[in-house]
């Protein structure tokens, strides 16, 4: 299928779904290899009157699970050194669904230490808000995670709405704003769609801090961010208030499910849909996001106060950047794939043999593996490796152009040997 086969109007359907935060249980599989998608880098960014080259900008994350799981509580131990702040998932209202709220430990979270913000997610096809119940669970959350003992310094709420129902959130703002203490920040997502809204400074009025989402695009060749038009929302909105605002950036991939006659089937991200369709990769390039930012980071607009990333990682979570890959953007380190070999007993004289990624960035596996071991007789490949004879040595030959992401381990085949070390094992990328 190509993408001709999509009308205009379905890929703005698709684009869309694939865009907005949908919880998903995490899964405990092993991620999964996927090709990879390249993107351009990030051209210079052409913001406003920029402060000092040295100015520091915050590091926050999104938690986005409606339930946690041990794989949270992991996460957010190793991303401490990483974020200074989490915006986490605590309740979501949605059609035919309603209210459901995230089972979240607020224990860890008091643990964790650092500054923090309930997430409410209201969709953006609710046909109506209800202001009350909105009110409540906002000073609700703020009051009850705070007795619980974490450090929560305000509420985000996301709401996507469509351009012509701003005035109407603005009024929302304004209702929850006027319940929140006084210490309590009020920030809200926002859509590069506002800009130019005769609604946006009604909402921009209300809300303390706003975040900018970036990850969305208008041409599915770009994945899920296309730093060129990132650039240009970035510069616009800047310009269309000065309070402070931060600027919300993907870490992740999504799939589109399509039928043969390219209609919508549905959105994966964290986990397998159970239904049958092409699945249409789109990714966020770390090295065109790592180009945005560093050019962000040279000449930020005035009012910038920093990046929240979309999402925190989770072991088996197979579409989000793993956290050595996010890490490493945040850091401005250079993006490389570097490859491991290694073996274990297989029993019976032969040899597991399996490749790494070592390094910080997703890859195409390696495209062969010498084997030079002494007395190596039988060998056999697992499915996207072949065996090759060269000068009467194994060779693991792959076949496919799957990849691997940072820090995961893949087993690609066997061999038997009467000796074998892992530096016998010769990468060639």
């Amino acid at each position: 299928m190509t993408y001709r086969a999509l009308s205009a109007s379905c890929l703005f359907v698709l684009l869309l779904a694939a865009c907005s935060k949908s919880p998903e249980p995490p899964t405990a599989s092993a991620p999964a290899p996927r090709p990879a998608m390249v993107i351009a880098a990030a051209k210079p960014f052409a913001g406003t009157a920029a402060t000092s080259p040295s100015t520091t900008l915050g590091e926050g994350v999104y938690v986005w699970q409606r339930v946690w799981l041990p794989a949270n509580l992991m996460a957010l131990a190793d991303s401490k050194a990483v974020f200074t702040e989490l915006r986490v998932l605590a309740a979501q209202d949605q059609p035919g669904e309603g209210w459901v709220d995230a089972k979240v430990d607020l224990p860890s979270l008091k643990s964790d230490g650092r500054a923090m913000r309930p997430v409410i997610r209201l969709d953006g096809r609710l046909a109506s808000l209800d202001t009350n119940a909105i009110v409540g669970k906002a000073s609700d959350l703020v009051a009850k995670w705070r007795e619980a003992g974490a450090m929560v310094d305000g509420v985000e709420i996301d709401f996507d709405c469509a351009s012509a129902r701003l005035d109407e959130y603005a009024k929302l703002l304004a209702a929850i704003k006027a319940k929140l203490p006084g210490d309590a920040t009020l920030s809200i997502t926002a859509l590069p769609s506002w800009i130019g809204a005769p609604g946006l400074a009604g909402v921009l009025a209300q809300a303390d801090e706003t975040v900018l989402q970036v990850h969305a695009v208008t041409d599915p060749k770009h994945g899920l961010f296309d730093p060129k038009q990132a650039s240009a929302w970035i510069a616009a909105f800047a310009k269309a208030d000065s309070k402070p605002f931060r600027i919300a950036l993907p870490a992740y991939g999504s799939a589109l499910v399509v039928d043969a006659e390219g209609h919508r089937v549905g959105v994966e991200s964290e986990s397998a849909l159970p239904v049958a369709g092409e699945r249409l990769e789109l990714f966020a390039d770390p090295q065109a996001v790592a180009g945005l930012v560093h050019d962000i980071t040279l000449a930020p607009p005035s009012n910038l106060r920093g990046f929240v990333w979309f999402r925190l990682p989770l072991p088996g979570d197979r579409r989000a950047w793993p956290l050595a890959t996010l890490s490493a953007v945040i850091a401005g380190k250079p993006l490389h794939a570097d490859w491991t070999p290694d073996i274990s007993d297989g029993g019976n004289g032969a040899f597991d043999v399996t490749v790494r990624n070592s390094g910080n960035l997703e890859a195409v596996l390696p495209a062969s593996v010498d084997v030079e071991g002494a007395g190596c007789t039988d060998a056999d490949a697992l499915p996207g490796y072949r065996i090759e004879k060269t000068q009467g040595k194994p060779r693991f030959v792959r076949e496919t152009g799957a990849s691997l992401p940072a820090t995961q381990t893949r087993p690609i085949g066997w061999v038997r040997c009467t000796h074998l070390m892992p530096a016998d094992l010769h990468v060639h990328a």
